[in-house]
């Protein structure tokens, strides 16, 4: 099992979880767990939903701030840890990005047109650099690992490869805030521009959050399995 923190252990209640670190209910939205949890323990939801305990445990402590660099899951833990990450794709194309172009959208509407050309048209290009993002990993990454998880065939892949290539989407994100808080001008008051920063920043840290979580929980667990096919081979 993974080892756990004081605060996240098996026998810890849920709510009491959700109450000192709120950031875990991405955790339960992601997993489909939905709250009414009454008294059970982390356990008892992962029994009760067919989550894998380590795969969860692990999940709970990277929003607690705990989980070591590195960590490696079993084989059976790692079903788990792809849904969690194909719901997390699934919610940034579909809800997060999706409504800060909305926000941009308006405030493009209430300033001088120029400037507003900028922001959507940057935006534009960052929603395809995140598209092209996630296609590669749906698309090829995540159904690579479910092939090996049933059938362990040898492979010309490896995860060393994805690792190598794991691109950094989050910079883009720090040019456009640029462009908000250096570039547009200071009479421009429309109060939509303090609503897309705060969006964007919480997408940032949404966005660096995931990438911790496939750098340093799947990558070394898929290696660790691709290991072991290997010696058992």
């Amino acid at each position: 099992m993974v080892k756990f923190t004081t605060s996240v252990s098996p026998n810890r209640k849920m709510s009491e979880l959700i109450i000192d670190y709120p950031n875990m209910i991405t955790v339960l939205e992601r997993m489909g767990i939905p709250f009414g949890f009454g008294d059970q323990r982390v356990r008892d939801i992962a029994e009760r939903y067919k989550i894998n305990i380590d795969a969860f445990i692990a999940l709970l402590c990277s929003f607690e701030g705990s989980l070591n660099q590195d960590t490696c899951l079993e084989k059976e833990a790692i079903p788990d840890l792809l849904s969690f990450l194909k719901s997390s794709h699934k919610y940034f194309k579909e809800k997060q990005i999706p409504g800060i172009k909305k926000l941009i959208v308006l405030f493009s509407e209430s300033i001088p047109r120029q400037h507003g050309q900028i922001l959507i048209s940057f935006f534009d290009g960052y929603i395809r650099e995140v598209e092209e993002h996630f296609h590669y990993e749906d698309d090829d990454i995540f159904p690579y690992i479910t092939d090996i998880l049933t059938d362990p065939h040898p492979a010309k892949f490896r995860m060393s490869e994805f690792e190598k290539n794991h691109t950094d989407i989050e910079q883009k994100l720090l040019d456009l805030k640029n462009i908000l808080i250096k570039y547009i001008p200071e009479d421009i008051t429309s109060h939509y521009r303090i609503e897309v920063l705060k969006e964007l920043f919480d997408l940032e840290r949404a966005l660096i959050h995931h990438s911790f979580i496939e750098d340093h929980l799947l990558v070394p667990s898929v290696k660790k399995m691709e290991y072991d096919i290997q010696t058992q081979s």
